[in-house]
């Protein structure tokens, strides 16, 4: 177990690279994901922290900031004491689901200490996260050497080698996508009844969409017709069709790094041999890894988010509204999701293979 002087030392070397970077002109949203690059997400304040030490920083002499809390007047608080850190340290470490009032009832001190104690600890209580499968430590291994290899690369080529990454997945779109509950929030006085929000399901009317895109934009945009399933047949129709788009829009483009995962339909024996005569070159993808794939963390939820509570009476009216979205996308978005796969591969090997959660 970690003492509570080793967690303050750490955040005073957090503060002073906060200073340093502040004194360099780098703003704070990226001294916190350059922390959290380094120390895990885990041990790193939070964006808000890091913001109020950027200005007590840029309000200091380079250099100079001071690092550690300036001692108060008056009778020294003895309930964040040593002694209360290190109880309340031990309590959470038996139970990480404990709840500050029980901290609290237990060492004898407020709430409202407690919490702060909790914070000086470096703690902080964060919901579960879905996850598609609980990684085994050979996953983990194969996952953090894919992203070592990929850096490798990437350091070689930098954004020569992002430019020639083209990416592709399906996702099913619904005919109507259920309002998300966040989304459904509005503005109530004190003591108005609060709305209610009946659960609602998916519809059953759907589309199959397949799309490739790089950082210019979507290259490919196919709709598997009712009835069909993707199989290797099929894939491979769509990597000619692709094939042929990057000829017509994309005519500079002479390599292509396709980054695909790792469905049956994408590996099988037809496809991979098809892929060669193409000339494409397949990027390394580990499996159960959506946290590395451009259209899972990026592309997929900000185009559900959009079409979330809205209703669609057809297949065809749910191509339209599709291909209308993509349309009004600027190239920024699209170069934003590929240049985020560096930023994840260097979280997943910090976190020795383990998922990467934003």
């Amino acid at each position: 177990m970690a003492e509570g002087g080793d967690r303050l030392s750490l955040r005073h070397k957090q503060r002073a690279v906060i200073e340093f970077l502040t004194a360099e002109n780098v703003p704070p949203i990226d001294i916190h994901r350059r922390l959290c690059a380094v120390y895990g997400e885990d041990s790193v304040v939070d964006v808000s922290t890091v913001r109020r030490w950027a200005r007590r920083s840029a309000d200091s002499e380079p250099g100079r900031a001071e690092l550690r809390d300036e001692a108060r007047c008056g009778r020294p608080v003895t309930a964040t004491d040593e002694r209360n850190q290190q109880w309340i340290d031990e309590l959470i470490q038996e139970d990480r689901r404990v709840s500050q009032q029980y901290l609290a009832d237990s060492v004898g001190i407020s709430r409202e200490r407690a919490q702060h104690i909790i914070q000086l600890l470096g703690y902080r209580k964060v919901c579960a996260r879905w996850v598609p499968r609980q990684l085994t430590e050979p996953m983990k291994e194969r996952r953090a050497d894919v992203c070592k290899s990929l850096m490798r690369q990437y350091r070689r080529q930098k954004d020569d080698f992002l430019a020639s990454i083209v990416t592709g997945d399906e996702t099913w779109v619904h005919h109507y996508e259920p309002e998300s509950k966040r989304a459904s929030m509005e503005f109530r006085r004190k003591g108005s009844p609060s709305p209610r929000k009946f659960k609602t399901f998916p519809s059953a009317g759907k589309l199959m969409l397949t799309v490739f895109w790089d950082m210019q934009g979507v290259i490919l945009i196919e709709f598997l017709e009712p009835g069909s399933t993707v199989n290797s047949d099929s894939y491979v129709r769509t990597l000619s069709s692709l094939k042929a788009r990057i000829r017509r829009v994309r005519p500079d483009m002479k390599t292509v790094h396709l980054q695909h995962d790792n469905a049956r339909p994408h590996t099988s024996r037809q496809t991979t041999a098809h892929i060669q005569q193409l000339g494409f070159t397949v990027l390394d993808h580990p499996a159960y890894s959506p946290d590395l794939a451009p259209s899972d963390y990026h592309l997929f939820p900000k185009l559900k988010e959009d079409l979330r509570g809205q209703r669609y009476q057809s297949n065809e009216e749910v191509k339209a509204v599709v291909r209308r979205w993509f349309r009004e996308q600027n190239e920024h978005f699209f170069g934003d999701g590929i240049r985020k796969l560096p930023v994840r591969w260097e979280k997943c090997i910090t976190r020795e293979g383990d998922y990467v959660e934003k």
